[in-house]
């Protein structure tokens, strides 16, 4: 198993590559191969010059493939280029890491890596009916005509124009806002934890998840908007577009409130039941016989 410079893991072979470009910028192939020469951790030349086993890939580009041994020094070795191009020599010097298996393998997630999303089957079916609901909500399905390299339009063999998809949401964006919009619904006092796999989140509950999601898909899209809102001005005369990002801007204010005011009321109608009898439950403030043991107990007379 090949590995790059980053991680070189002892017993494995590592790829070394070279990339060679001219003085405009471009790929060029050097005047003959290049060689190289490997040195380890402690400067100990380990691969003597050589052009041996170095093999062009591309315009411009060589490789040399490494066989790592298990007992090495682990850390920074340098692999030295030496070629010439246009009878200008050109030396080029890199450094790739040694370490051991274990050290390869941890530490592997970096920030801003992608994230995807672990859905049970179960899971998946509640989200893909939140989901068909959500995409007639919001309309997010569309089609444009495809342009070629010249930005001419395609047309098909009787002249119509050939169209391709253009949502505005893709599903993925989709899922983030409706896995917000269940968040948001178990968050809300009182708490609770349903998942997409509950039955009642994609039928009794769909309406407010997926409002919720509506919701979070009118700010977002008001921010884009925002930003197109110009007036073009040609010859004298000026055309403004609709201003798109005030108007969702507003419309996602007036559904914020209203939404959240109602799913405070469903959360208050599903509030869980006192779990004990106490002085400041209902059950016991309530109820007589409770309230004359109380008093019984601490000898007073009712």
């Amino acid at each position: 198993m090949a590995n790059n410079r980053n991680k070189a893991i002892r017993g494995e072979e590592v790829v070394l590559s070279i990339q060679y470009f001219g003085t405009d910028g471009l790929e060029i192939d050097p005047d003959s191969t290049p060689e190289i020469k490997i040195t380890d951790v402690d400067g100990n030349i380990v691969i003597a010059s050589t052009s041996d086993d170095v093999e062009r890939e591309d315009v411009g580009l060589y490789t040399y493939t490494y066989d790592i041994g298990s007992n090495v020094d682990k850390g920074l070795w340098t692999d030295t280029w030496t070629g010439s191009v246009g009878d200008v020599q050109v030396i080029n010097e890199f450094k790739f890491l040694v370490v051991d298996e274990a050290s390869a393998t941890a530490g592997t997630i970096t920030l801003g890596d992608d994230v995807d999303f672990d859905f049970s089957d179960e899971e998946l079916e509640g989200v893909n009916t939140l989901l068909k609901y959500l995409k007639c909500r919001v309309r997010s399905e569309g089609q444009k005509p495809i342009r070629d390299e010249f930005g001419a339009f395609v047309t098909d063999g009787y002249g119509e124009l050939v169209m391709e998809d253009c949502p505005v949401f893709t599903d993925e964006i989709l899922v983030c806002f409706l896995c917000q919009a269940l968040s948001e619904f178990n968050m809300v006092p009182f708490f609770t934890s349903f998942l997409f796999s509950d039955s009642v989140i994609k039928t009794l509950f769909s309406s407010a998840v997926v409002e919720g999601a509506y919701v979070i898909a009118l700010a977002s899209q008001s921010l884009v908007e925002k930003g197109r809102d110009f007036t073009i001005s040609d010859g004298g005369i000026s055309y403004q577009p609709p201003q798109l990002g005030d108007f969702l801007q507003s419309h996602y204010g007036t559904w914020l409130t209203a939404y959240r005011e109602r799913l405070k009321f469903i959360k208050n109608s599903i509030r869980p039941g006192p779990r004990g009898f106490g002085t400041y439950t209902n059950i016991a403030s309530g109820a007589p016989a409770f309230t004359r043991l109380r008093h019984l107990r601490q000898r007073r007379i009712v």
